[in-house]
């Protein structure tokens, strides 16, 4: 399994826009093979937001990005990108994970 995420930072006074655009947007990910779950994550008291998202495998990420459903999701960006500034994509392994039985 893997985690991919975005650093991004909302532009000045246009934190409530950005947020509500990922809200409203046209997901697309539900229907990917290998997808696992995704997270928007706002930094406490910052416009700094992480858009997290999980896969199965790298090989499931890189699908995910040449696939119709990608170019769906991102065609009109719902505004987002006027709404935002900068982009830092990490992706990392997952070694360990534990969750509730």
């Amino acid at each position: 399994m893997i985690v991919v995420m975005n650093v991004v930072s909302a532009a000045e006074g246009k934190a409530d826009a950005f947020e509500e655009a990922f809200r409203s947007r046209e997901s697309h990910l539900a229907t990917v093979p290998g997808f696992l779950g995704f997270e928007l994550l706002r930094r406490d008291g910052e416009n700094e937001y992480l858009v997290s998202s999980r896969w199965e495998s790298r090989e499931a990420f890189h699908g995910w990005l040449r696939s119709d459903a990608f170019r769906q999701a991102h065609s009109g960006d719902g505004g987002r990108g006027q709404l935002s500034h900068g982009s830092e994509v990490r992706m990392y392994d997952v070694l360990q994970s534990e969750a509730p039985a």
